[in-house]
């Protein structure tokens, strides 16, 4: 048996990791995240990994754990929210009292940000057949990014984002730091 002072390395050529259900530090569950890349090392005493160049990072993101997200964070005080992620928007119906209750239809994409931020921004609203585009993204705007890189165990960057077939999908690279 090898002395607890001595570091255990492992050496992987490739991996791919996939991991369900992640739940951000600011509510928001990602379905999938999905690490992958090669020349991994890994070291047992303390823990530790490196990446002898950046590995892929995939995160997806449901329809339903978006509209979750919206209802609990009810930004404008949307309420009843369900999302349809497809051809490259996010289409957000809701339910708003303004006195009386009235259906708001929203029409977002996303961008990313310093490549470490993503952010949801609006290209239109209806409701009651009245935009009201630059009221919402100020309520918006109160919730993003819904995704920073800053919350990731490891150091992360965005490189693009489709919506697509109800999916959120966001690529990037992951880079632990050398120990």
């Amino acid at each position: 048996m090898l002395p607890v002072t001595q570091k255990h390395v492992f050496d992987i050529g490739r991996f791919e990791a996939n991991l369900a259900g992640v739940m951000l530090p600011m509510g928001l569950r990602l379905e999938k995240v999905i690490l992958s890349g090669g020349n991994l090392k890994v070291v047992g005493n303390p823990f530790s990994a490196e990446l002898d160049e950046p590995g892929r990072l995939e995160v997806n993101v449901s329809e339903a754990d978006l509209a979750d997200f919206l209802n609990r964070m009810s930004p404008a005080g949307l309420k009843n929210v369900s999302v349809e992620a497809k051809n490259g928007l996010l289409h957000i119906r809701a339910t708003k009292t303004v006195l009386i209750e009235v259906k708001a239809n929203v029409t977002c994409s996303l961008r990313i940000v310093e490549g470490t931020k993503l952010f949801v921004d609006i290209q239109t609203v209806d409701v009651m057949g009245v935009g009201t585009k630059q009221l919402m993204q100020t309520q918006i705007d109160k919730i993003n990014p819904v995704i920073d890189t800053l919350d990731f165990p490891v150091p992360s960057r965005l490189e693009e984002v489709e919506i697509v077939n109800g999916m959120i999908r966001v690529r990037g690279r992951v880079s632990p730091p050398a120990s």
